[in-house]
């Protein structure tokens, strides 16, 4: 190699041409790489890197700003050395040419003969080479020696090349080559470059893997590369991996960074006890710029081949997603659980609805807007049984769901003050014991929003048409150990257009110490109902109303303080939530129907109460819905106290705490009212960020009259730059026990417990495990585990997974439930090929924050 004083001379024998001509070759060389060996970091030399040839810098030799930027997979990174000369920013058709070297002789017939450190350039292009020839009248380059072209992120090096100054093209013997943003490097006994910007290999290679850890390669047979169009196309080449052959291609088309091609991709390979093999083979393909698609053939053991889709179209105005997925005559799984039941005398309709039948899959995602005047929002999916998602992974296609499937469709104006939405809402129930929720077909929401300075004006108007079936009957199994206990249920469902107005007045006035917004609210409400299954004396045009004034208000403390030589700001921050009801009258929306115990008698169509916690301390309704008025009487207090760091703003600690008190012993339900219950449970909240990787969190709900806790939960969450990530929570809901015939406990309290962890322990190489556990019922609900190495060259990801197999979960108790165990794996050649889905999205459902994670790792 030669040394940086080389360059210096190069450099300072210009003016050895004595007569300056313009001469157009293509691509011209690049500054010698070895002028970064003067930049090196003390203690490092050439000697330490031996692919210094390649612009390869490792991880410890790279400025600290090129460091930061560098993913942490990676060790080290391809750095193409500055371009400080002369006209090195314009391109090549813009600049003249310059060249120099040792000697130089122009012959007569017009040959110039260039000896010794030959460097030329012209604009971004370089060249550098022992020897060049150039034939002036056949417009040719012969390039003989240590030879070097550039162009910016290019680099080719060979023993002897040809370059067409015409064309700008150029023809290199034993080549070495080098795409630096793109991570591509590789060789070939020939490459041509062409005029358009294309890499042509002959018996050549191609691999993203770092120098010296080459894990796979294409080789052989012919590669194009074009870096313009961010692709290439591979011909008669084999798939090596750890230098061994593994697989063949006549033809493949692969990415030149992050773009995606035609073609096949990696295949998603699981194995579990009740669907035996799980193999898909995902085929994708590049319609259009605009229009993508991905194929999947699949095939599962126990059930039989079938398919999947997904389609996504980009447009201005319009962003559109389809998934399809089929399973022509499922073969039912092997569950050795169902066979048992069915063996009891069970029905096997009831047990394995699903057997024999096909079983398919819709989804579609929709989000179009003009910019400002409209928007459109689509979510629909649809399945053949409420049992798809159970027995059928859809890792594939990134669409699940565990109780109900939601089918929307909403279209909206915007204006200045007022926006108008029209929506179309479905659901599909995927609890087989469960009756369908009520659909509205359609709803209208008109609402308006004014600002006069300190004073703010909300008018909400909305009208819905509620569908159902006027009866529908449902069939279970509600006592495996009854082979009686075969259940039919039948109910009779009240449809109704309901309007709700509320229209609000609010002085919100605020200080730098403090708030207060005192506001005046009317509300009205009222159903048109069909009269098929009401009482004689219920109105089928029941209403209510109410006059509301609420005062919202709260001061803000702050002092500054040390501890222990540690700066902090803490804030003292008392809140008190008022608000005053006139009577809405609600009796006529309960006990209508003539069938009091079908359950849909009270006109509850899409409304619950709020879980309780301390933000709900401070709402002007606790109803989740618009079914209910809620008149209670009633002032909140809280008390929030944070201390921050004055240098992040980074909440150390933040506290928080209250309780609301009833003005009278009767406030509203939501089937019955609630009777002497002065004051609300105590909420409070805790949370912490010590470490800006660390964050501490806790909601507690206390009954002070039961002396009780109703609801805990406690979660710590982890992860640094070093992509380490731990997560840890435990859940607690206070809930009544129930007991079956044979004194099974069928329900109880709530109370989990889960951890999991991704933990690099070297070389790329990370652990990965989660436990999820029931004290309840004193059972695992989910165990994984798995490791994962992840390089610049490659990922892959091995995990087993055991899961609380939940195929049986409306038939049996929780204590009979049995498990399914799996092993699945991944595996992705990066800029070639690959789709990593299954264990992928398993652990991106399964541990919190782990995409965060994965986009660090980028």
């Amino acid at each position: 190699m030669l040394e940086a004083s080389r360059w210096r001379r190069l450099t300072l024998a210009i003016a050895q041409i004595s007569r300056p001509r313009t001469l157009a070759i293509g691509l011209m060389a690049a500054q010698p790489v070895w002028v970064q060996a003067e930049e090196l970091p003390p203690g490092a030399t050439g000697g330490d890197n031996p692919y210094l040839f390649l612009d390869w810098m490792p991880a410890s030799q790279l400025a600290p700003e090129l460091q930061a930027g560098l993913p942490p997979v990676c060790s080290g990174a391809f750095v193409a050395p500055p371009r400080d000369y002369r006209n090195a920013e314009l391109p090549p058709e813009e600049a003249p040419l310059r060249a120099t070297a040792d000697s130089s002789e122009w012959l007569d017939d017009g040959t110039a003969q260039l000896r010794g450190n030959v460097h030329i350039t012209q604009g971004y292009r370089q060249l550098f080479a022992d020897q060049v020839d150039v034939d002036r009248q056949n417009g040719t380059a012969y390039l003989r020696g240590a030879i070097e072209m550039r162009e910016p992120n290019l680099l080719v090096r060979g023993r002897a090349a040809e370059v067409q100054t015409g064309s700008k093209a150029a023809e290199i013997e034993d080549a070495t080559y080098v795409i630096h943003d793109e991570f591509i490097h590789g060789s070939a006994a020939y490459a041509s470059r062409e005029a358009s910007g294309e890499l042509n290999l002959s018996a050549g290679n191609y691999t993203r893997c770092e120098p010296g850890h080459v894990v796979w390669r294409m080789n052989g047979g012919e590669i194009n590369i074009d870096n313009v169009e961010r692709q290439g196309v591979a011909r008669n080449v084999r798939l090596e991996i750890l230098d061994v052959p593994v697989f063949y291609f006549p033809y493949l088309r692969f990415p030149v960074g992050d773009a995606r091609l035609s073609g096949l991709l990696f295949p998603s390979i699981s194995n579990s006890d009740e669907n035996g093999w799980d193999i898909a083979i995902p085929y994708y393909w590049n319609i259009a710029p605009q229009m993508d698609a991905t194929i999947v053939p699949r095939y599962i053991q126990y059930r039989g081949t079938g398919a999947e889709l997904e389609v996504r179209h980009l447009h201005p105005w319009f962003n559109t997603e389809v998934r399809l997925a089929g399973l022509p005559d499922d073969e039912g799984g092997d569950d050795e659980d169902a066979r048992e039941l069915i063996r009891q005398g069970f029905p096997e309709e009831l047990v394995l609805p699903a057997k024999g039948e096909d079983r398919w899959l819709v989804n579609v995602e929709q989000q179009g807007s003009s910019g400002s005047a409209w928007r459109t929002n689509v979510d629909y999916t649809k399945v053949s049984d409420a049992d798809y998602f159970r027995d059928l992974d859809t890792s594939n296609l990134s669409v699940s769901a565990e109780t109900a499937l939601s089918q929307r469709a909403q279209f909206g104006l915007l204006g200045e003050h007022w926006t108008a939405n029209l929506r179309l809402q479905e659901y599909q129930q995927l609890v087989k014991d469960r009756f369908d929720t009520y659909s509205q077909l359609p709803r209208l929401d008109i609402d308006g929003n004014y600002r006069w300075g300190d004073w703010l004006l909300n008018l909400e108007h909305e009208m819905t048409s509620f569908d159902h079936d006027e009866t529908q009957t449902i069939r279970f199994i509600n006592d495996t150990g009854d082979i009686n206990s075969v259940t039919t249920r039948t109910r009779d469902f009240v449809t109704a257009d309901r309007a709700r107005l509320d229209y609000e007045l609010d002085w919100d006035r605020q200080w730098l110490w403090g708030y207060f917004t005192p506001g005046v609210a009317m509300r009205y409400l009222s159903y048109d109902l069909n009269d098929q299954f009401l009482k004689p004396e219920s109105s089928d045009t029941p209403e209510a109303s109410a006059a509301q004034f609420t005062l919202d208000t709260g001061l803000f403390f702050e002092r500054n303080g040390q501890f222990h030589g540690f700066d902090y700001v803490q804030t003292l921050e008392p809140r008190l939530f008022g608000l005053v009801s006139s009577n809405a009258e609600q009796e006529d929306f309960l006990n209508i129907t003539t069938n009091p115990a079908d359950g849909g008698n009270d006109l509850l169509f899409d409304t619950s109460l709020f879980t309780f916690s301390y933000d709900q301390l401070f709402r002007d309704s606790r109803f989740n819905g618009n079914d209910r008025i809620d008149d209670a009487d009633r002032i909140a207090l809280g008390l929030t106290t944070r201390f921050i760091d004055p240098t992040s703003g980074r909440d150390l600690l933040a506290a928080s705490a209250g309780q609301v008190f009833y003005s009278e012993d009767i406030q509203v339900g939501l089937r019955d009212p609630i009777i002497e219950s002065p004051r609300s449970e105590f909420a409070a909240r805790l949370e912490s960020r010590p470490l800006q990787s660390l964050r501490l969190s806790s909601d507690l709900v206390y009954d002070d009259e039961d002396m009780e806790l109703d609801r805990g939960d406690f979660t710590v969450r982890y992860l640094d730059e070093d992509l380490r990530l731990f997560n840890f929570s435990y859940r607690y809901l206070r809930r009544e026990e129930r007991f079956d015939a044979s004194d099974n406990l069928i329900q109880g309290p709530i109370e989990q417990l889960d951890a999991s962890m991704v933990l690099p322990v070297a070389n790329g190489t990370s652990i990965l495990a989660r436990a999820n556990y029931d004290v309840t019922f004193d059972r695992e609900l989910e165990y994984m585990a798995g490791v994962e190495y992840d390089s610049c060259c490659y990922q892959v990801r091995l995990a087993w997974r055991r899961t609380l197999d939940n195929d049986l979960a409306d038939v049996v108790t929780p204590e009979e439930l049995t498990y399914d165990e799996g092993v699945y794996i991944e595996f992705q050649l990066k800029g070639l090929a690959g789709l990593g889905t299954t264990v992928t999205n398993m652990l991106s459902q399964g541990i919190p924050n782990f995409q965060q994670r994965e986009v660090l790792k980028q």
